[in-house]
């Protein structure tokens, strides 16, 4: 992992995103020695996708209250999950409010 200033990472972002981009090196963006924030590929493999943290907090959450789920079929607590599944999401304008 590379670590560079603020001021360096301002005054060459373009190089230090190649780098990132092509050569697939992680940028620790630093000031006054303290991360302030860390570039990585998009594409890098300690980033995990949404899909893979509802899966991941499941997973949790299921190991949690695994002595109640005994009785319940996997297949049964999806089938429950997916009756409480909302089809279409609720969508608030501003003009809802009254401001």
């Amino acid at each position: 992992m590379i670590s560079i200033s603020v001021g360096e990472a301002k005054n060459k972002l373009t190089y230090y995103l190649h780098l990132v981009e092509e050569k697939g090196e992680s940028i620790q963006v630093t000031r006054h020695g303290k991360t302030v924030a860390t570039i990585n590929n998009q594409d890098s493999s300690n980033v995990l996708s949404k899909k893979q943290l509802f899966a991941k907090g499941l997973e949790s959450w299921r190991s949690k209250y695994a002595d109640e789920l005994k009785q319940y079929s996997d297949e049964e607590i999806d089938e429950i999950f997916a009756r409480q599944k909302d089809d279409e999401p609720i969508v608030r304008h501003p003009e809802d409010f009254d401001w």
